[in-house]
């Protein structure tokens, strides 16, 4: 006979914050210090090692237990995709924030309506960027950048006065000194 076990699940941002708060929450609620996963990184990367090392341990019937439901996600739609991958695992979400509750019919309509509100929020946000990106291409100049990082080392008078330097002999090393030019910018000029 096997038996559900609950587990935990803190994350802070970044590694001067700390989990305290979280796991002080998470004890209170009665699950054990020894079963309680923390991270300090970033909602925003794809891997974090402690919630995946608790991925990796939890099985049907079990639950997990977070402070809060922005702790398991980057973002709205990266949390609910979260829920329902562990949902479908069988395996319980719990939030000890009030109203975070996605069980049962209600919170599934709830999850639902989420879900639809970020999708729509980033198609929204990526229609802005392309608007922006043709709006800019519409009033470029000819040949001029209009994407992307701008390449502030390669504009004509830079590639002239490194190109000038090294006709006088001097080393890649002398020129980026002298122009204050990247070591990387001075060869590209130079090779173009």
């Amino acid at each position: 006979m096997t038996t559900s076990k609950s587990f935990g699940y803190a994350r802070v941002s970044t590694t001067s914050q700390t989990n305290d708060r979280q796991i002080d929450r998470l004890t209170e609620a009665g699950i054990d210090a020894a079963d309680i996963f923390q991270d300090k990184i970033s909602g925003a990367r794809q891997s974090r090692p402690g919630l995946d090392d608790l991925l990796s341990r939890v099985r049907p019937g079990d639950t997990i237990t977070v402070a809060s439901m922005d702790r398991l996600g980057r973002s709205a739609l990266h949390v609910l995709s979260t829920l329902a991958d562990l949902e479908e695992r069988d395996i319980i979400v719990r939030s000890l924030k009030p109203g975070e509750d996605f069980t049962g019919p209600t919170g599934k309509l709830v999850r639902a309506v989420m879900t639809h509100v970020a999708e729509w929020e980033r198609s929204m946000n990526a229609e802005r960027v392309a608007e922006a990106r043709a709006a800019r291409a519409a009033r470029a100049k000819d040949g001029e950048q209009i994407a992307g990082r701008p390449i502030t080392a390669m504009t004509a008078e830079n590639v002239r006065k490194i190109r000038q330097h090294k006709a006088k002999g001097r080393t890649v090393a002398e020129i980026v000194k002298l122009t204050g030019i990247s070591r990387a910018s001075v060869y590209r000029a130079l090779a173009d």
